[in-house]
């Protein structure tokens, strides 16, 4: 497996300031031998890197120090081809590590999306803290598709955040979707959705409805 190609160069870090978050890209094909790549800026792009049958056009990810707050993790927009005939997975992790996290309970988003999948290829997306499975879509299949949850988390100082895709496919076709992460860090209403994409689907309702008791308590 060809290594991915680091297209992010390491930019100069101010004297004196910590380290910039730290993204690493970690791809396994078919079960196969990991293949990883990092960057210390906070800003990660990987472009045109084939990953056995797979051609990675190209994926963006953005950690905390490059994002607005409350963004913790973009990974905006992974977009993949496969030209070989035959089935093949492909699992790729997105982890930013050495966040600055407040040492409490927050409130964390999960943003999902599939906005290009061929009939046949399955789609599976999944994000954690500190390696703690957080949300999960289930199974995408149909061509186009979103979610969410929200769900409570304890962010410690430092704390790591994940985003896993795993692609299943079925002959020619392609995948393109997007993962992001952000937290608010308050009272935490509890556990909207559960795992997988009935729940993440009924999170909206859920969302909004405890979003409304906060602006009426608000205005009491």
């Amino acid at each position: 497996m060809k290594r991915l190609l680091l297209i992010a160069a390491a930019s100069a870090l101010l004297a004196g300031t910590a380290l910039a978050d730290i993204i690493t890209a970690t791809a396994t094909v078919d079960g196969g031998p990991p293949s990883s790549t990092a960057s210390a800026t906070g800003q990660l792009i990987i472009s045109a890197v084939a990953l056995g049958p797979f051609s990675l056009n190209t994926v963006i990810a953005n950690s905390q120090s490059t994002l607005p707050p409350p963004g913790i993790l973009d990974t905006n927009t992974l977009n993949l081809q496969q030209s070989d005939p035959g089935n093949h997975t492909l699992v790729l992790d997105i982890t930013a590590s050495q966040l600055t996290g407040p040492g409490a309970l927050a409130s964390i988003l999960s943003s999902f999306s599939v906005s290009g999948l061929t009939a046949g290829w399955t789609a599976r997306e999944q994000t954690f803290i500190n390696g703690t499975l957080l949300a999960d879509t289930g199974v995408f299949t149909t061509p186009s598709g979103s979610a969410f949850s929200i769900d409570p988390a304890f962010l410690s100082n430092p704390y790591s955040a994940t985003v896993v895709y795993t692609i299943t496919s079925a002959g020619i076709g392609g995948f393109n979707g997007g993962v992001d992460i952000s937290a608010e860090v308050s009272a935490v209403p509890g556990p909207i959705a559960g795992a997988g994409l009935p729940g993440l689907l009924a999170a909206f309702a859920g969302f909004w409805g405890w979003k409304r008791r906060r602006s009426v308590t608000a205005s009491a």
